[in-house]
């Protein structure tokens, strides 16, 4: 340190101070008259990223698992039947699908490839490996037709049974639930004409079964309309918007649909459930998802508003 000569900035012909200037000036400077100019535009810009990112979030969170009280995989009613795995009662995975003791569960999975269709497993190699590549996807009878590595993956889906229940639970506790695919035999056979590829889906955040021959909630999903309406699980359903369940799955289903039909054409904020816990029986009332009752660009034409005069109420 002490052998290093300091350097003379005189004696280069540049000062320590001159250099100083020197970067100052090439740095680039801001105009503020071209900033202000720019100001709204900017503001817009930011506007519109915020916006967006408003938006993406939401959508990357449905990636998430569902987490449900108590959490989802405890409560599968799963069952072994010699070398296949079953349910022990009748449940719910989705509006339509009931699955029923007997019914042989083969493999859980989640899509790999992003697909903008919904490929059925059963149509997805039926034949020869080219066959299943040609076959258009289903619902085209024209193409386009099913990429090669989508009805590979499918096809690797269709050929797997878990013969074990702890495979099931572990695949469930890792896939997000509203992507995941349930692959079942409805009589315990191996063809294609017997087999099932549904998606699960809960009723408002409810996963039900019969455990007893009753409607009953056997775990209900954390910060959904339906924790936020008081029920628990383990709670009896016992109608819905006024329409009896009967003690029947597919019935609830039915009734679970005619409710939010009439809530969502009558406009009104909620629909009622009956739910009995021991023998306490009470009514909660499950909140819709908000509507958008105009466009976005209502207001923005060159007509003015015209203010109506309110009616009044009719007497009874």
């Amino acid at each position: 340190m002490k052998n290093m000569k300091k350097r003379d900035f005189r004696k280069d012909g540049l000062s320590s101070c001159d250099s100083c200037l020197s970067c100052l000036m090439n740095f680039p400077q801001i105009d503020p008259y071209v900033f202000q100019g720019n100001l709204g535009t900017v503001l817009t810009r930011v506007w519109l990223f915020m916006f967006l990112v408003g938006i993406l979030v939401p959508l990357r969170a449905q990636d998430d698992a569902v987490h449900m009280t108590p959490e989802f995989p405890l409560t599968f009613p799963l069952a072994q039947n010699g070398d296949n795995v079953t349910v022990k009662f009748p449940e719910m995975i989705n509006p339509s699908t009931v699955l029923k003791p007997g019914m042989v569960l083969r493999t859980l999975y989640v899509l790999t490839l992003d697909s903008q269709e919904s490929p059925s497993l059963i149509d997805a190699h039926k034949g020869s490996m080219d066959q299943a590549y040609s076959r258009p996807l289903p619902g085209s009878d024209y193409g386009p037709h099913m990429p090669p590595e989508l009805a590979h993956e499918l096809d690797s889906y269709r050929r797997t049974v878990w013969q074990v229940q702890n495979n099931f639970v572990m695949a469930m506790a890792q896939f997000p639930t509203d992507q995941m695919h349930l692959i079942f035999s409805r009589t315990g056979g191996e063809q294609d004409k017997d087999m099932a590829d549904e998606r699960f889906s809960f009723f408002d955040g409810l996963f039900v079964g019969s455990p007893d021959g009753e409607v009953t909630v056997l775990a209900v999903e954390k910060e959904s309309r339906s924790e936020l309406a008081g029920i628990k699980a383990g709670d009896e359903i016992v109608s819905v918007g006024g329409f009896s369940t009967q003690n029947d799955l597919s019935t609830f289903a039915a009734a679970y649909a005619a409710a939010k039909k009439a809530a969502k054409d009558n406009e009104v904020s909620s629909y009622a459930m009956t739910v009995r816990s021991g023998g306490d029986v009470r009514q909660v009332e499950i909140a819709m998802p908000p509507q958008i009752k105009s466009g976005l660009m209502d207001g923005f034409d060159d007509t003015p508003l015209t203010p109506t005069k309110p009616s009044s109420p009719s007497t009874p």
